[in-house]
């Protein structure tokens, strides 16, 4: 694959990986199915054809997402209904159903981005409830008064790099919980128990651990695991510049140790 078809395919499944987060028409589950998928696409077939295909079973991918073959068929259904994807070629032989990422569903949803989100269908959507916090009285300054008598002006629903970043913040309310499911509450306990974890709003994880020892470990034996987890796409293992407050460091020789 030349430079300039890996770059294109490079930026065609990072517009999938950003229009399947920001979708309010997908469940997180049918969202974490779809970014496992794309992962497993044919870059060679991308290469002579210019589609994204995966031959990713049920089975490879429940695996690889840590849920079960039964919510991975419901995924797959919920991606084949909304549009994402589409059979491609039916298996057989031993062979998977190879599927392909519909690229005109992409194209909608950049369209859909850059114009605005329409409002039929607004407040019909529980996945698109208002959270309490944000229900302060602020209609004097958006609403018609009689000094102004303006519409309303009040976004209806997120812009597409605000799905992007909520959606990036969501994943990471229990990274900890995740890792620890992972890789073990024992492996999570021994070398992930004082770290920081910080996701940032482009879906790298920061992990920030309190001693060179402890990060180079992470760094050598864990970050292949870490880029498994929902919606990381980065991983860096930084260290901390001093130890936390009341934490020892238990990975360096206890004092008068020879």
């Amino acid at each position: 694959m030349t430079a300039k078809s890996h770059s294109d395919f490079r930026e065609t499944v990072g517009r999938f990986q950003d229009a399947v987060l920001a979708s309010p028409a997908l469940k997180p589950r049918d969202k974490v199915v779809a970014l496992v998928m794309l992962g497993r696409v044919n870059r060679e077939m991308f290469r002579g054809l210019g589609e994204l295909l995966t031959w990713a079973s049920v089975e490879s991918v429940a695996g690889r997402c840590r849920l079960s073959t039964r919510d991975v068929e419901r995924a797959r259904s919920a991606l084949l209904a909304v549009g994402v994807i589409e059979r491609d070629r039916p298996g057989g032989r031993g062979q998977a159903t190879r599927m392909r990422f519909r690229l005109d569903w992409l194209e909608r949803e950049d369209a859909f981005a850059d114009t605005g989100v329409a409002d039929a269908g607004v407040g019909q959507n529980p996945d698109l409830a208002t959270e309490p916090s944000s229900l302060a009285d602020t209609t004097r300054a958006f609403c018609p008064t009689r000094e102004s008598p303006k519409p309303c002006d009040i976004t209806r629903e997120p812009t597409r790099e605000g799905a992007r970043a909520s959606g990036a913040a969501a994943g990471g309310l229990d990274l900890h919980a995740q890792i620890a499911q992972r890789i073990g509450k024992v492996q999570h306990a021994n070398w992930f128990r004082n770290c920081q974890l910080t996701l940032t709003s482009d879906r790298a994880l920061i992990v920030t651990a309190p001693t060179r020892f402890q990060a180079d470990t992470i760094r050598q034996n864990y970050a292949d695991e870490l880029r498994g987890l929902f919606p990381v796409r980065a991983v860096e293992v930084r260290v901390a510049k001093a130890l936390p407050p009341g934490v020892r460091d238990l990975w360096s020789p206890a004092e008068g140790r020879a």
